[in-house]
């Protein structure tokens, strides 16, 4: 049994499903919804990465591959940090009174005292 059916049994019937149900479009959504929520998209990958080059199975493996990098990329996009907002105008204006007491007490130290 390979490492990662040891791991994630549902991954590997699902794996079985799609290998005997092939032209079901249907099992080959369910594994990747699975393995959407399980964050095994790479296992997946690699396993139809695999039927690339068989001759039966090579154009719907290619196509569900060009699927699983599509769903990955969403997924990158959704985790997408957020812009930064804008400070707000009170951190602001402290910053700068702050600035200008520390700058004002600067001056009076080098200059006030001659």
């Amino acid at each position: 049994m390979p490492d990662g059916e040891q791991r994630d049994p549902v991954l590997a019937a699902l794996w079985s499903r799609v290998l005997q149900a092939w032209d079901d479009d249907r099992t080959h959504a369910a594994l990747l919804e699975y393995a959407l929520r399980a964050q095994a998209l790479p296992e997946i990958a690699g396993r139809y990465r695999a039927l690339v080059d068989d001759p039966e199975r090579g154009a719907v493996a290619k196509r569900k591959l060009d699927g699983i990098v599509l769903a990955a990329t969403q997924v990158l996009m959704s985790m997408k940090t957020p812009k930064p907002g804008k400070t707000p105008l009170p951190i602001t204006l402290s910053a700068a009174g702050i600035s200008a007491l520390l700058l004002a007490w600067l001056a009076w130290a080098l200059w006030g005292r001659h």
